[in-house]
């Protein structure tokens, strides 16, 4: 699954692309922190009063809606690809023949129809917006190489475990298509997603916000990410943000918590742990060398709502993400 940087911007009765830019704010912040009036253990520092109403100058980006504006486009491409069929690089040809075998026997039992279902839940509900999905509704549309373009209206009302009523069959159409492009090496599966957001006068837009390890003198403290458009900054979702929405999808951990990015341990940044321990033999690297048994369980019972398929599924959804799985020498 390899998406582009979603592009944000807005249509004019001249124009059906106008980029919606990235603004530079100078102001002064509050001193609100903790440490401006606590030592490290919490004892108070030696203040005057004032010391704490003084003002922090701030230089931050800003993106907002034009006055003029009630809608906003957000725009990306994803490649399907079948990447996961068999491993790219391995010295090892028992690994790599165990590997590939699991991975033709898991597209035999539908397991394939499994993840783009979940992939294309995640594009249809715009969970890839991120905070932007919170404004008056948004709706999606997909455009596809091989069917009519897929719209879903007031996608706000979806929910993952919902009745999707009628967007059922335009579920179907995208996990299928999906689904192709995910185990057939010969296919070409391109997707091309909009999303129209309803908005309020002025309201915030949130890209995403770049990580700034070192702020030179009058640049931003706060910087958002942008691409390049005849010389302006036009404000994006990373790639890699759009990539981590879609592939929110491991659920197969507990029967009660959320559903987490795909990750080798599970990891759930929000709170800073990880579900997925080699303690709980639930990661990727326990799980890897059972292979054989998983390909025997397909092989004699399918898959069905159990914890064996629960982590079958979770194994082809790593391979499919792809990475380095080798193991250090020494």
């Amino acid at each position: 699954m390899s998406p582009g940087k979603a592009v944000f911007f807005y249509k004019t009765s001249e124009s059906d692309f106008e980029p919606l830019q990235i603004e530079q704010n100078k102001l002064i912040g509050q001193k609100s922190g903790f440490t401006d009036a606590y030592q490290k253990l919490g004892e108070p520092k030696s203040l005057a009063p004032q010391d704490l109403a003084f003002g922090n100058p701030q230089t931050i980006d800003v993106c907002y809606v034009p006055p003029t504006v009630n809608e906003i486009f957000c725009r990306f491409s994803l490649r399907v690809e079948a990447n996961s069929v068999e491993p790219y690089v391995c010295d090892d040809r028992k690994v790599s023949y165990w590997l590939k075998r699991f991975v033709e026997t898991y597209k035999e039992h539908g397991g394939f129809k499994e993840l783009a279902s979940r992939y294309a839940k995640n594009i249809l509900m715009g969970n890839w917006l991120w905070r932007n999905k919170q404004s008056p509704g948004f709706d999606v549309e997909v455009l596809t190489e091989h069917s009519e373009p897929i719209v879903i209206e007031g996608a706000q009302r979806l929910k993952w475990n919902g009745v999707w009523g009628n967007d059922e069959a335009a579920l179907a159409t995208l996990t299928e298509a999906i689904e192709n492009g995910l185990a057939n090496p010969q296919a070409y599966c391109y997707l091309d997603i909009t999303s129209r957001i309803k908005t309020a006068f002025c309201q915030e837009i949130h890209p995403s916000q770049k990580f700034v390890d070192n702020v030179e003198q009058g640049m931003s403290s706060k910087q958002l990410a942008y691409t390049q458009v005849d010389g302006k900054q036009v404000a994006s979702l990373n790639a890699q943000k759009v990539g981590a929405a879609i592939q929110t999808i491991d659920d197969w951990y507990t029967e009660d918590l959320k559903r987490l990015r795909i990750h080798e341990y599970g990891a759930d940044k929000q709170v800073l742990v990880a579900h997925r321990t080699p303690k709980n033999g639930l990661d990727f690297y326990s799980l890897l060398p059972k292979v054989a048994v998983y390909i025997r369980h397909m092989e004699r019972d399918g898959l069905e709502d159990d914890e064996e398929s629960k982590h079958i599924h979770y194994l082809a959804s790593i391979l499919l993400k792809g990475g380095l799985f080798q193991r250090s020498k020494g």
